[in-house]
């Protein structure tokens, strides 16, 4: 007898126990799937206002939504000036868009999400002798507040160096200062 009781606990433990795990998954799944709205959404928006192709999409998202990450292919070359107007305003867009999907909002780490976790990485297709020569950012990209632009290694064309490192908010104010009279 003390078998089969023992051996009916099992059961009912793991039955509970899956219940649960499937009830986490279908709680992520949700919050998920409206992180890929957004994602399509801003990624038809940014090909429709600057041309660029969204080339990858992710996240950090264990328990919530912690941080939201999109690459983008630029047709064309950038100076570091440009390079800074494009992650700022692209950057801003997509945190804007973030915040206005109402159904996300309860699965984010924070509310209003802010630019930090709203991650937006550029690639610029540039002859890599142009880039070497007149210093033309290859890749822009900001994590930990701050904002890189890179190039090709002139010695090793499978890395990249560091043209500039500044932190988010001072591009954010540059930017800013150009388009506010």
């Amino acid at each position: 007898m003390t078998n089969k009781l023992f051996y009916f606990i099992f059961l009912a433990l793991l039955m509970l126990s899956m219940t649960s795990i499937h009830a986490e998954n279908h709680e992520s799944l949700e919050y998920t799937q409206y992180v890929d709205e957004i994602i399509h959404s801003f990624s038809k928006q940014i090909k429709k206002e600057f041309s660029f192709e969204c080339t990858a999409s992710g996240g950090s998202m264990p328990y919530d939504v912690e941080k939201i990450s999109m690459k983008f292919a630029a047709p064309r070359s950038a100076t570091i000036e440009e390079a800074r107007e494009l992650e700022i305003k692209i950057t801003e867009k997509f945190v804007e868009c973030i915040n206005a999907h109402e159904k996300i909002r309860p699965f984010l780490r924070e509310y209003p999400f802010p630019s930090s976790r709203a991650a937006v990485m550029i690639s610029f297709n540039t002859p890599k002798k142009f880039s070497l020569s007149n210093n033309q950012v290859e890749l822009v990209f900001q994590t930990k507040n701050k904002i890189f632009y890179q190039a090709t290694n002139r010695e090793n064309p499978y890395l990249y160096d560091t043209l500039k490192e500044e932190p988010y908010e001072e591009a954010l104010k540059i930017v800013q200062g150009k388009t506010t009279p």
